[in-house]
């Protein structure tokens, strides 16, 4: 299993209808709607901000983790303005185990506690601020445990700040395990998401060791690879799905549903970085009642890996599979394999 669970640079939310498909995923809050609290801003250089429009406690949740008892959340932050604020909500099926904050002059904290004092009381505090007008990269690093066996440490820009062992990390006995988070919180009055604060490259991943300062990168299809089998609605393969946010039926692909019918796209790829894994994002829906799966995938070197066969229903779900090692070299990826692979999907048998 991937070390992530989850890398989100916003690309693949559209609208206040927008549904999530897959395990790795932030999606926009049904009521009242992400399109209504939120704009994706452009960083100019493939990332995106995610920036909170309106002060009414809007909230993004994710859809449903492996349950991991230790784990880093990580996420982008420019602070707009000072006061207490209630970042994200961590849950298990269970429910509330803890908030991860920032307070009035810019320390991120965690604390667990009844809803409602989820910014006023602070349990572990990072030793770095994150300055008004200022955005930098936070990454918290937790074990969950009951009474003494938990513990959480901060790096800020990649960088420990804090950190801090021997306590309570789960709000209620049996809460040692992540299910989702909900960014922002709606319960917490007057401490949720605020207009002006803009977030970006949102990761959780099981990995071993911090993962330092990055970012979620977007690299739309540019081109169309080795397989075309899928028919475009207008254009080449690769011009029906190179939106960052989703048009729907206005741009698509569509295949009879033949078994390994598939298709590829090159993209600009990356140069001069490091690349920790590589995201797929494939957005689809099936137009029958029958079964319908779909295989997302990587290509390298004439070697393939592919994810386990994902249900299709019939509203548009968004797929996602993260690699990685290159499916040549089962090794890291190099900025030179990203770029030179190949991105795909494929019907299931």
């Amino acid at each position: 299993m991937s070390d992530f669970l989850l890398a989100e640079g916003f690309g693949n939310l559209s609208d206040g209808t927008h549904t999530a498909g897959s395990t790795r995923e932030i999606l926009g809050d049904q009521w009242p709607g992400y399109g209504q609290n939120f704009i994706i801003v452009d960083r100019g250089d493939g990332r995106k901000w995610l920036k909170v429009l309106i002060a009414s406690r809007p909230q993004l949740q994710s859809k449903a983790f492996s349950d991991p008892s230790t784990f880093s959340i990580c996420f982008r932050i420019y602070r707009y303005d000072a006061g207490q604020h209630v970042i994200c909500r961590l849950m298990n099926a269970s429910g509330t185990i803890g908030w991860i904050t920032i307070n009035s002059v810019g320390a991120v904290g965690y604390n667990i506690g009844s809803a409602g004092t989820a910014a006023d009381t602070t349990t572990i505090i990072s030793n770095t601020l994150i300055e008004i007008a200022t955005d930098k990269f936070v990454e918290m690093r937790f074990v969950l445990g009951d009474g003494a066996a938990g513990s959480v440490a901060f790096y800020i820009n990649g960088v420990l700040s804090n950190t801090v062992s021997g306590i309570d990390t789960c709000y209620g006995t049996g809460r040692t395990s992540l299910r989702s988070i909900i960014f922002g919180d709606a319960q917490v009055n007057g401490y949720g998401l605020r207009g002006g604060w803009k977030y970006g490259d949102i990761i959780v991943h099981t990995a071993a060791a911090g993962i330092g300062d990055v970012g979620v990168y977007y690299r739309p299809s540019d081109a169309d690879g080795t397989d075309t089998d899928f028919t475009p609605s207008a254009g080449d393969n690769f011009e029906c799905v190179d939106e960052i946010g989703p048009d729907e039926d206005t741009t698509y692909n569509e295949s009879d549903g033949t078994a390994g019918h598939r298709d590829s796209f090159e993209t600009p790829g990356v140069s001069a970085m490091s690349v920790l894994s590589v995201g797929v994002l494939v957005r689809a829906r099936k137009t029958d009642s029958g079964a319908a799966t779909l295989l997302v995938g990587a290509v390298h070197g004439g070697s393939e890996d592919q994810s386990s066969a994902r249900n299709l229903a019939e509203s548009y779900l968004t797929y996602s599979e993260f690699f990685d090692v290159c499916p040549s070299t089962s090794a890291a990826w190099s900025a030179a394999e990203v770029t030179a692979a190949e991105l795909s999907y494929e019907v299931g048998a």
